[in-house]
């Protein structure tokens, strides 16, 4: 695990759903028009720490950005990644990985 995993989980997340917009291409305006959200401000304060987003708004804006709410609060950004693969890959590929998982158990 690197240091992510030692930084509270709401500073993670802030951090997160800036770098998600930002890579998504959106502006705090064009979220807050695609998701719905009548005052933009509070995607700022979402993105600053300064508010925590209610799990239902969290889940909106990883859709929005293209992420899956599991992979927007992992315990490290390297695992980011791997679990928006697995969330997308058919079943039997879950099946293979927690097989190969618990052969090194």
């Amino acid at each position: 695990m690197t240091a992510d995993s030692h930084e509270p989980i709401d500073v993670r997340v802030a951090r997160r759903l800036r770098m998600a917009r930002l890579a998504a291409g959106l502006t705090v305006r064009e979220v807050a028009a695609q998701t719905g959200i009548k005052d933009h401000s509070i995607l700022v304060r979402y993105e600053n720490g300064e508010a925590r987003p209610p799990l239902h708004r969290l889940a909106l804006l990883a859709r929005t950005y293209g992420l899956s709410l599991s992979a927007l609060l992992a315990t490290d950004d390297a695992l980011m990644p791997l679990i928006a693969a697995l969330e997308q890959a058919d079943p039997q590929v879950w099946i293979l990985v927690a097989s190969l998982i618990d052969e090194r158990r």
